[in-house]
């Protein structure tokens, strides 16, 4: 119970916009330090602040704000990491491009609070111009297994020189045989083997422009480390739009083809492209956008679900100026900002699309990470997408209590339904065509041109598409008698059977175990069934039944079905 205190109180810290002078009175007087990873640093290279606590007594949770000065540094979204265990965030990155990080941390669970000295974490920034940088914990707001917050204005800092990295003589500011001024205006990209960064672009408009050209690229693909090119742009709060454009040769050239996917973090949403998307040679251009509007430009049955203060994204992607109209599977995702509020989960947050007709459609792969505060996803397309939180439920869960999260999970994305009257039936028994419709809606995969040819399967009944589908990608193969078996109870093993080939079907690199399972009942498993139960065991998504048995042959319950859908999906 105290730690869901720790929880909410932490939620509401992120909705504060002022910092009161203390909120209780400090039983004890702790002692604030930084410390820099290096003295000296050269424009483009990183350093770390570490932001540290003497004499701290039982803390459980915090909020910092370290301050800098954003004409000498930049700071991606990233920029905030802890090693101690628990949740983390760097929270209201729009304060970035100001020369502001905040970041928060709180314990999970019961575990005891921090006591002594403490790293409380590292923050990372880049040099992007020359001078003398100095950083400052502005304020810190502590929290202690004593049910107190405390707020300290410790003003405590450190310093780091930047300088040139022109290779000339003279005093590096351009003389001698120097090839420059060892400065980086602020529109001028910072590249290093991680990322091209950009600092204040241009605003015109409430729009952040971003333009990177061939030497800009052919420096990022030269001299990047890994196979993800990213570009991070810092708008500032004044851009509620960022376009990002450059050319494709150098990505599809000899240096740029260990970049197997490009990253533009636009400092509103963070997008990931396959390369696969761009490896069309016809185009020499890639143009990419995002927009983030106010609530109240949409239609009022659609604003309504949108939580006051959070917003809707509005993507396009391009290549020499022509819409890509559709994504195939994987060649796209995209992560946006969502602050939990008190009493939501991170399992019932989804993502909404708003088609072109002002109707709403459920973007079922959502999936809410809470050490990032973001919702990530895969869209087919690009148009306007927003999260939200969905809280359905049923007057019968209580008969199952320990699947109810599975259960008003997988309803939050429509995956399941109810038999009606406010019932769900948890503990009934699910036939093979309900078990497959689950499966099928919960992970995207309906097929509007796929056609069942099992003789059970009658078209346009209820559950026909869902049927089609797991046939056409070799999910659902039938019986001998040429049959589905639509009304048969799905016994534990065929279900472990579908979800293995659904695995297969969704690309997931799950290999088999090269040995049987070790229930005292594996000879009752039938042969082709062997590897999926192996399979479903070892990646905990279908456990044993009690004295090391698996029960082959024994029938699922709704509830059993909706926990083993929910483990799998969140893989």
């Amino acid at each position: 119970m105290k730690r869901k205190i720790w929880t909410i109180g932490l939620a509401l810290l992120l909705l504060c916009s002022v910092w009161p002078s203390a909120l209780f009175a400090a039983p004890y007087e702790p002692d604030f330090y930084l410390n820099v990873s290096k003295a000296e640093v050269r424009v483009g290279e990183t350093i770390e602040v570490e932001i540290g606590l003497r004499n701290a007594q039982e803390l459980v949770a915090f909020e910092l704000n370290v301050k800098f000065d954003p004409s000498l540094w930049t700071a991606g979204s990233g920029a905030f990491t802890t090693s101690l265990t628990g949740f983390s965030s760097l929270v209201n990155t729009e304060l970035l491009p100001g020369g502001q990080v905040r970041a928060v941390y709180s314990k999970l669970g019961d575990a005891a609070g921090e006591s002594g000295s403490i790293v409380l974490g590292t923050v990372k920034l880049t040099a992007k111009a020359v001078g003398e940088g100095n950083f400052t914990l502005d304020a810190i707001k502590v929290g202690q297994s004593n049910d107190q917050w405390t707020t300290y204005k410790p003003a405590t800092g450190a310093n780091a020189v930047i300088v040139g990295n022109g290779t000339g003589g003279g005093d590096g500011t351009g003389g001698g045989s120097g090839s420059g001024s060892g400065t980086t205006p602020d529109n001028e990209p910072i590249i290093t083997e991680k990322s091209v960064m950009v600092g204040a672009p241009s605003i015109v408009g409430g729009t952040a422009q971003v333009k990177l050209n061939a030497n800009h690229m052919q420096r990022a693909v030269d001299l990047l480390s890994g196979q993800t090119l990213r570009i991070e742009v810092q708008p500032g709060v004044a851009a509620s739009k960022v376009e990002v454009e450059f050319p494709l040769a150098q990505v599809r050239g000899e240096a740029g083809q260990k970049a197997k996917n490009i990253v533009i973090d636009s400092g509103l949403a963070i997008v990931t492209l396959d390369r696969g998307l761009i490896d069309d040679e016809s185009a020499s251009n890639l143009q990419f956008s995002v927009r983030r509007l106010d609530v109240s430009s949409l239609p009022a049955n659609i604003g309504e679900q949108v939580n006051p203060g959070d917003a809707v994204y509005d993507f396009e992607l391009l290549l020499d100026g022509r819409p890509i109209r559709a994504f195939g599977g994987g060649e796209v995702t995209v992560e946006v900002p969502y602050t939990l509020r008190p009493g939501e989960t991170a399992d019932k947050i989804v993502i909404y699309y708003v088609t072109d007709s002002g109707e709403l459609e459920l973007v079922k792969n959502a999936r809410y990470n809470p050490a990032t505060g973001k919702v990530k996803f895969s869209p087919k397309h690009f148009s306007k997408y927003f999260p939200a939180y969905v809280h359905k439920t049923f007057g019968d869960l209580g008969q199952a209590a320990w699947a109810r999260s599975y259960i008003e999970a997988l309803a939050a994305r429509d995956a399941v339904n109810g038999v009606g009257n406010d019932a769900f039936r948890p503990n009934g028994q699910l036939t093979r065509a309900q078990f497959i419709t689950m499966l099928v809606q919960l992970f995207d995969l309906e097929d509007a041109s796929a056609a069942a040819t099992f003789s059970d399967v009658q078209k346009g009944s209820w559950h026909d598409k869902a049927v089609a589908s797991a046939q056409k990608l070799g999910i659902a193969q039938g019986k001998p008698d040429g049959s589905f078996g639509i009304n048969d109870a799905i016994s534990r093993q065929d279900m472990a059977v579908m979800l293995y080939r659904a695995s297969k079907a969704m690309g997931l690199a799950w290999s088999p175990s090269a040995e049987a399972p070790a229930f005292a009942d594996a000879a009752s498993i039938a042969p082709y069934a062997v590897e999926a139960v192996a399979v479903m065991q070892e990646q905990g998504i279908i456990n044993g039944m009690g004295e090391n048995s698996f029960a082959p042959r024994g029938l699922s319950t709704r509830a059993q079905a909706a926990a083993v859908l929910y483990r799998m999906f969140g893989l």
